[in-house]
């Protein structure tokens, strides 16, 4: 959940989401439903948004929003300065963007299933390379979580999708630098969403 602009949270790959959906329901979250989300990530063509830390895309799907995020240092959870903004056209939106120089698209495709709490945020993500479970919320309450699910804290992803990507585009010889459903080598298991 973002607070003040500011995002704490981290992933665990899963294998099976039914198990993770009978906790949310036993422990009372409340579901906000499923989307495909299509995200647009934006940098100069020398990547400087990237070697910065920094982060702007424009995201269709639950709705329609530009973001910008700030890495934060933390060796235990990713942390982000976020500031969005909900827009109306997002094809418009990127023509803006492009124009003032944001050339280098990057284009990631996700089903996601939200749910929530009072005090965080749960999301079971669908991408080409597997399932994940992200939790957002305050660090004590994310550990919390992560206990009641059952998952072990060092097992932890703290990198983006776009890091997670890149490792596994490697390993899978796999060159397009887009998270996309429809790369031939992809090869989506547990396609069970």
């Amino acid at each position: 959940m973002v607070t003040n602009n500011h995002e704490v949270e981290i992933k665990f790959k899963i294998i099976n989401s039914s198990f993770i959906r009978k906790i949310l329901k036993k422990q009372g979250a409340q579901f906000i439903g499923k989307a495909f989300e299509k995200t647009f990530r934006f940098d100069t063509t020398d990547k400087n948004l990237e070697q910065r830390g920094q982060f702007l895309r424009v995201r269709t799907g639950f709705k329609n929003v530009i973001t910008f995020k700030r890495k934060i240092e933390n060796k235990k959870f990713k942390e982000r300065e976020e500031i969005e903004l909900e827009i109306s056209n997002p094809e418009k939106m990127r023509m803006i963007l492009e124009n003032l120089g944001f050339t280098k698209i990057l284009i990631m495709e996700k089903y996601r299933e939200k749910w929530r709490s009072d005090d965080k945020e749960i999301v079971i993500d669908r991408l080409p390379m597997g399932m994940f479970i992200e939790i957002e919320g305050e660090e004590k309450v994310i550990k919390e979580m992560v206990k009641t699910l059952g998952f072990d804290f060092k097992d932890k992803i703290t990198g983006t999708y776009w890091d997670l990507w890149r490792e596994f585009s490697k390993k899978e010889g796999i060159k397009d630098e887009n998270i996309i459903f429809t790369s031939k080598k992809v090869k989506t298991k547990n396609a069970n969403f």
